[in-house]
């Protein structure tokens, strides 16, 4: 009896899979130099290699967050997400390609280092195109004086 039972564990089990990992192709162009209260942009283009990316989070990794730097002006169809230190730009299917152009006006003055980085926001929280030693960050520097 208990044969049968681990025979029909193993079968069940068989066709089940880990899922596949997130990935995709991401593309960031930043303004770099501004003055205070001129206009900025951000736009980042990300095609989906992988399966559905649900709530796609575009994720700041440094304390540096770009939306608390500019009074944002055009979200491109995303809403801040703060308690996830992103924007949330809805689910993004398979092969799919969105350009998101994010424009805010400067409102501090200084140098700041971003780091971007891909994840769901919803349950578990994966990282798009993560790696055992972290996720694919883009990074960047903007000066605004």
């Amino acid at each position: 009896m208990k044969m049968v039972v681990l025979a029909a564990v193993l079968v069940a089990a068989g066709p089940c899979a880990p899922p596949q990992p997130m990935s995709a192709s991401v593309n960031v162009i930043a303004s770099s130099a501004v003055r205070m209260g001129e206009l900025s942009q951000l736009v980042v283009k990300v095609t989906n290699t992988g399966p559905v990316i649900p709530h796609l989070g575009l994720v700041f990794r440094t304390s540096d967050h770009w939306y608390e730097r500019h009074e944002m002006t055009d979200l491109s169809g995303c809403v801040v997400a703060a308690e996830s230190a992103g924007f949330d730009c809805g689910d993004l299917a398979v092969n799919d390609s969105r350009t998101f152009s994010f424009s805010g006006v400067a409102t501090a003055a200084g140098t700041f280092h971003y780091e971007l980085a891909l994840r769901e926001l919803v349950q578990p929280y994966d990282w798009v195109n993560d790696h055992p030693d972290g996720a694919d960050a883009q990074t960047w520097d903007e000066t605004v004086g």
